[in-house]
């Protein structure tokens, strides 16, 4: 079932240029339902970019990840039971994301 899962993401904005030419309809709604979160003081549990400091085992790294969202913005990264293999995964893809940053920062 996870693989599945994973191959629908993977494939999910395809799909949606497909449909409608363009992510960025995704993109707005998602940023409209953050804002509710914010501007409604919601508590609500959202997946956001948030700086990691210690969860999964992970600092200083801007990753996905669910947290509640209130008009403090993110108040708590909730931290998920992984298998040893997501773990590895999850190091892998905040690696990645370091080196990324990394780069950026070179170019300017």
């Amino acid at each position: 079932d996870m693989e599945k899962i994973a191959e629908e993401v993977r494939g999910a904005a395809q799909k949606i240029i497909e449909a409608k030419k363009a992510t960025y309809y995704g993109i707005g709604m998602a940023l409209v339902r953050i804002t509710r979160a914010i501007f409604g003081n919601e508590n609500s549990v959202l997946t956001v970019s948030a700086m990691l400091r210690g969860e999964y085992g992970e600092s200083g790294v801007f990753v996905g990840a669910p947290c509640i969202v209130n008009r403090n913005g993110v108040v708590r990264i909730l931290t998920l039971s992984l298998t040893d293999e997501e773990k590895k995964c999850f190091a892998n893809s905040c690696d990645t994301l370091r080196s990324s940053y990394d780069e950026l920062a070179l170019e300017h």
